[in-house]
């Protein structure tokens, strides 16, 4: 890990914190979808516009009781601010376990959003963000621990990959040998499973390849994702059995940059069937 010359470890800049990040992407959202601009809402609470965006990139720390008036102001229901007022009180945290998934969604799509590109290894198992409904259920069904929420498991491959509001935002996956055995779904719903996986690969922004197990064998590598921007690798989620953890810690991420990097240089050709 470097340091300072005051031997200090660097801190993670505020912009890309975990509860940072999900924070100002749902103030943002939350104001948008009311239709409100950023002067609209500064009217009503008295906070300069100035300030207001930079709650909004993540520059000016979100303190729980600024989101709390910011949230009435909107006038979002009490279950939204429950679930923002307490991940504002995190913000100062480099890493953030969620150990009941309750944040999760808005985690992951505040940093599919600051990212542009996102990379995911999935050593044994279909994405969740590439998963058809059929292979969704028949995980489900075959009760393997898995840490994906309700809310992710029916949407539409289209939608899920899309998410960042970026045009640009480049999305990769990897895949080991074991996702395409037939071993946690029917053999008719992993090839419908593999048709749309095949379908999505032909989307510009979107690269699918496969790991040989000869290069990665099953259980060397846990799942993760990688979040990257104009300023190179920023975070890292890794899904656990209840949840996600997400990391900002520059040594982590570098640690997962590397391996992400190793996983690339071991992609068969053709890189999709």
């Amino acid at each position: 890990m470097q340091r300072r010359k005051n031997g200090a470890v660097p801190t993670v800049p505020r912009a890309t914190r975990p509860a940072v990040i999900a924070v100002a992407h749902e103030l943002r959202r939350l104001r948008t979808e009311r239709g409100l601009s950023l002067r609209q809402l500064a009217t009503r609470t008295g906070i300069s516009p100035s300030r207001m965006s930079a709650l909004e990139t993540g520059h000016l720390g979100p303190d729980p009781i600024t989101v709390a008036f910011l949230l009435g102001a909107i006038g979002m229901q009490l279950t939204t601010l429950e679930k923002l007022v307490p991940l504002a009180a995190r913000a100062d945290e480099p890493d953030f376990l969620d150990p009941t998934g309750h944040d999760e969604r808005m985690l992951r799509t505040g940093f599919e959003n600051l990212a542009t590109e996102v990379f995911e290894w999935s050593p044994m198992l279909f994405p969740t963000a590439l998963r058809s409904a059929g292979y969704s259920h028949a995980i489900r069904e075959s009760g393997m621990p898995h840490p994906d929420t309700a809310t992710r498991d029916l949407v539409p491959a289209s939608a899920r990959v899309s998410l960042a509001d970026s045009p640009e935002t480049r999305y990769t996956f990897l895949l080991g040998e074991a996702a395409t055995r037939p071993d946690a779904c029917p053999p008719d719903v992993l090839c419908d499973q593999i048709e749309e996986v095949a379908a999505v690969s032909k989307m510009l922004r979107i690269s699918i390849s496969l790991v040989p197990a000869s290069f990665c064998p099953t259980g060397l590598v846990e799942p993760f994702t990688l979040y990257e921007n104009h300023d190179g690798p920023f975070g890292v989620a890794v899904p656990h059995h209840r949840g996600v953890a997400y990391l900002t810690n520059k040594a982590s991420v570098s640690d997962y940059a590397t391996t992400a990097t190793w996983l690339r240089s071991g992609v068969a050709a053709p890189s999709w069937p």
